[in-house]
């Protein structure tokens, strides 16, 4: 892992981008000056990209940007190859057979992430919905009130649609940030009784977790809060491995819970769009795995965000995986 090291020469500090290399049984150093003090973010990414191509020329693969903290070379290359080996899976599918693999993965994604939060509808109960959306939405244009849809059945067809705008920001290249985040969320609780004030907008009200000791932040903290967040994101873009980057922002979202509902499908949801932004395939977490991913959750509260890092390099790893033994049989 590429780390900023600092060497003392005639009493004066300086600092260097340095990587560890193996050249046939003995490891050495390979480095890149970066002056008497650390650069600002912007020229560190700069010269970090620099630098991990000076090391890919040499044959040295699986270099993480140096903020880093838990994804290993070893895991850095496991990551790669399973986003390759996910790319060459969906290259060798026909077109409809891509778009029915694309189609059953956001209906799992949808049926685990609404699970999750304790909604009872299994994949088939999901499919069945989202079959009809499209007839729903059909009528309502020709001015027809669709009344009945139950609560659950609604949040299986906002996730679906929140999905249809995070395909065209991801196909704009936006980044996240406000906007984009209070838009999801808008579409998230819509048609959902009880919280027509609260979607799109900053929680305005303390919120809790049934079951857990943490204390989220006070309501008039959340503003405040998320826009340290969006800042920590935009700087450590390109300066933390994109898969740790997207767990991180994962808990912290969590951490602040900056909405009255909805806010770990959201986080799910923004996990995904970082991944998919740097290359990384879409990854469900699994509803059979939630007991372990709440775990997670709760040692980010605490600032601790190794556990749903490794967490999730385990599932993209896993899931990819899985894919390549399809390939195969």
């Amino acid at each position: 892992m590429a780390r900023i090291i600092k060497r003392k020469v005639k009493g004066k500090l300086y600092y260097y981008l340095e990587e560890s290399v193996k050249r046939g049984k003995k490891w050495d150093k390979e480095s890149m000056y970066l002056g008497d003090s650390v650069p600002g973010a912007e020229e560190l990414k700069k010269i970090y990209s620099d630098f991990a191509k000076s090391l890919a020329t040499k044959g040295v693969r699986g270099t993480t940007p140096p903020y880093t903290e838990f994804i290993t070379r070893k895991a850095a290359l496991q990551l790669s190859g399973a986003a390759a080996g996910k790319e060459s899976y969906l290259k060798k599918l026909n077109p409809k057979q891509r778009a029915e693999f694309i189609r059953r993965e956001r209906i799992t994604f949808i049926s685990d992430s609404n699970a999750i939060e304790g909604s009872t509808l299994d994949y088939k109960q999901t499919e069945d919905i989202l079959a009809g959306k499209e007839r729903v939405r059909r009528l309502e244009k020709k001015g027809v009130v669709i009344t009945g849809t139950g609560r659950e059945a609604q949040e299986a067809v906002n996730l679906d649609s929140c999905l249809d705008i995070y395909e065209k920001f991801l196909a704009e290249g936006k980044e996240i940030d406000e906007e984009l985040v209070l838009r999801l969320h808008f579409v998230l609780l819509s048609k959902i009784e009880g919280y027509e004030k609260y979607r799109g907008i900053w929680r305005p009200v303390n919120v809790m977790i049934r079951g857990s000791p943490h204390v989220f932040p006070h309501h008039s903290e959340v503003f405040g809060l998320m826009r340290e967040l969006f800042g920590w994101y935009s700087i450590n873009r390109g300066l933390i491995h994109p898969v740790e980057l997207a767990a991180k922002f994962h808990t912290k979202f969590t951490g602040v819970h900056p909405f009255a509902d909805g806010n770990g499908r959201m986080a799910r949801l923004l996990m995904n769009y970082i991944l998919q932004s740097n290359g990384f395939p879409f990854t469900n977490i699994p509803l059979r795995r939630r007991s372990a991913y709440m775990k997670t959750q709760a040692a980010g509260n605490v600032g601790n965000h190794k556990p749903f890092v490794l967490f999730l390099i385990e599932e993209i790893a896993k899931q990819c995986g899985k894919l390549g033994k399809q390939s195969t049989a």
